[in-house]
């Protein structure tokens, strides 16, 4: 391994410093470019629009400005002076030999360093003198700026926050949830499998690992949160009905001193049928009446949704430190009222009633589908990582890695629409250098 790096983003806490500390696995006499450049060079690339694969990767650094290969540390020739980017062929080699958790820690560090730059709850957000938006008139900052206005995403959501603000006394929480690289499988090997844990509120990621041949995300959700929530301000943990397990909730307890809400289902049959019984007697008005009951309506992306959740104590369960059960039926219709569905999960948690209350509860489950829609949907979708074939050593997790930071960058900088952002920062190349904090 390679020195200690203070906290923070600027100095030695920046970028590439964290990629310095990482291990080259290169002989010496082999090292023309450094390999803080390379993962430099990488990690730019895929910030641009259509740097979804090595290929595209190299193609966009051998047309990069001068000042920015200059910025990204990149070797100089001493008799022209001009610095030159690494080939694909290196950039293919290296990458495959980096070591993919370590890189993971590193840039999940670095990301820790910083912080948000505004709130998106904040009153003001998004103002700043002599920029407009041209459509409700507020002025905007200029790194929000898409074309002649801000995202159409960033008001919206400003909006919903400002609309539907978090039930008081809300902890901090994380989601933690597997992905498959499927691009990355090939005849009989199977595709590796990340599992990662995201922030709630802030959509940034906290911390992933690969998980190992022959295993499930059960036994590796223990490493990940020693790397994830070192520093880190998250209290509660959410995970699916895989993690419901004993070990698990006595680890996040006891080893992490977090709560945990977990989902259950038939691999729990005997909780699963106590919090049936439990949950069973009563309307949802007496819930509410006594306080163990909420309902919350949305009316959006053309439908009407509505969730009511139900809690009872979970007193005499043989489960690690259980405090609480809960069961939450979710009805979705078109605007018309038609095409009605139902679907009905329960769920266990350590919180007691005094921590987290029915709304609590509700919010916390509803958010955990957040590292769906804020990381893994926007790894397949806007930078295509399924349709990427990169197969060998330790590249699936390595550009997995490479957009975990990319996105949870995007959003430190307020950004909203990872699609948007990309173009942003493409069309004018110089706007990369205040992306990162080198």
């Amino acid at each position: 391994m390679g020195h200690d790096v203070p906290s923070g983003r600027g100095g030695e806490g920046g970028l590439r410093a964290r990629f310095r500390v990482i291990c080259d696995k290169r002989a010496v006499y082999n090292t023309l470019h450094s390999l803080e450049s390379i993962l430099a060079v990488a990690a730019f690339g895929t910030a641009t629009v259509g740097g979804d694969t090595v290929t595209a990767i190299s193609h966009w650094a051998d047309d990069a400005p001068q000042e920015i290969l200059a910025g990204l540390g990149c070797r100089r020739d001493p008799f022209t002076g001009r610095h030159y980017p690494p080939s694909e062929r290196t950039l293919r080699r290296v990458l495959a030999q980096t070591d993919g958790d370590e890189l993971d820690r590193q840039t999940c560090s670095y990301l820790a360093g910083g912080h948000d730059v505004r709130d998106l709850s904040a009153p003001g957000h998004g103002e700043r003198a002599g920029e407009r938006d041209g459509g409700d008139g507020r002025e905007i900052p200029a790194e929000l700026r898409v074309g002649q206005g801000c995202e159409r995403e960033g008001r919206r959501a400003a909006q919903r926050t400002r609309e539907r603000p978090r039930p008081a006394g809300m902890l901090e929480a994380g989601a933690a949830d597997g992905k498959t690289v499927r691009g990355a499988g090939h005849g009989q090997a199977s595709a590796p499998q990340l599992l990662s844990l995201l922030h709630h509120r802030r959509g940034v990621v906290l911390g992933q690992r690969q998980i190992a041949d022959k295993t499930n995300e059960v036994p590796e959700l223990a490493p990940l949160l020693a790397d994830a929530l070192c520093g880190s301000d998250v209290a509660v943990i959410t995970a699916d009905a895989l993690h419901t397990a004993r070990e698990s909730a006595r680890q996040i307890s006891e080893d992490f001193g977090c709560y945990y809400v977990l989902v259950l289902k038939e691999n729990q049959p005997s909780l699963l049928a106590a919090a049936q019984a439990r949950l069973a007697p009563g309307t949802d008005a007496d819930h509410e009446r006594a306080g163990t009951g909420h309902t919350e309506a949305d009316r959006g992306h053309g439908r009407i949704e509505s969730r009511t959740i139900r809690t009872a104590l979970a007193i005499g369960l043989d489960f690690p430190h259980a405090a609480q059960l809960f069961r939450i039926v979710r009805h979705v219709a078109d605007l018309d009222g038609h095409g009605t569905s139902k679907e009905v999960a329960y769920g266990i948690t350590n919180a007691p009633p005094d921590v987290a209350g029915p709304a609590h509860l509700s919010t916390y489950v509803r958010q955990h589908w957040s590292v769906e829609n804020s990381e893994h949907y926007v790894r397949d979708r806007t930078f295509h990582e399924d349709d990427c074939q990169a197969r060998t050593g330790q590249l699936p997790h390595v550009l997995a890695t490479l957009r975990n930071l990319v996105i949870s960058t995007f959003r430190q900088r307020g950004h909203v629409n990872i699609a948007h952002a990309r173009r942003h920062y493409t069309h004018v190349p110089q706007r990369l250098l205040t992306l990162f904090t080198l």
